[in-house]
């Protein structure tokens, strides 16, 4: 077993734990401490001892696992976060959509109330519609004919290959 190294703080560059201000301030100056006036040496500091191989590549190992956790944590959250994002988007969207899906119903609705009417009124009363007559119909002249536009050529085989399991699955 090898005795535990603590660094003892080295008097030079701390003035308050020099021997000559550790004496109380009650004692005399020439008064004796009741120490042992033998010399202490200081341990050597931490940094200047080798480390063995074996604790090298465990010190290395957790600086690695701690950069590893930080790195995962961060990504963690933001898959989280854009996990949340996109399900709130989608919710948006979807809201969106069955209100769109509710207007088209109304629509559909109101144009076929408006239809019953017209035809109702027109059974009511048949003399309210006239008959067109050409003489009463505007005729526009035709656009003029564009160039046609060179279409890239299509292979006729891509197009009639059967689909694949994977290009069916969307349908």
């Amino acid at each position: 077993m090898t005795a535990s190294r603590v660094p003892v703080p080295d008097p030079r560059r701390n003035p308050k734990l020099s021997r000559r201000h550790s004496r109380s301030k009650s004692a005399p100056k020439g008064a004796a401490t009741g120490r042992n006036k033998s010399k202490v040496s200081a341990l050597p500091r931490h940094r200047q001892i080798p480390f063995p191989l074996w604790l090298k590549a465990l010190m290395a190992a957790q600086n690695l696992s701690i950069a590893a956790t930080i790195l995962l944590t961060a990504s963690v959250f933001g898959i989280y976060g854009w996990t949340v994002y996109a399900q709130d988007q989608w919710n948006q969207q979807y809201k969106k959509l069955e209100h769109l899906k509710r207007q088209e119903r109304q629509l559909t609705t109101a144009e076929e109330a408006l239809d019953n009417n017209l035809i109702r009124s027109v059974q009511q009363q048949p003399g309210d519609l006239v008959r067109e007559r050409p003489e009463q119909s505007i005729f526009l002249p035709a656009a003029p004919l564009r160039p046609k536009r060179d279409t890239p050529p299509t292979n006729t085989t891509e197009a009639m290959r059967p689909a694949t399991e994977s290009e069916r699955i969307g349908y």
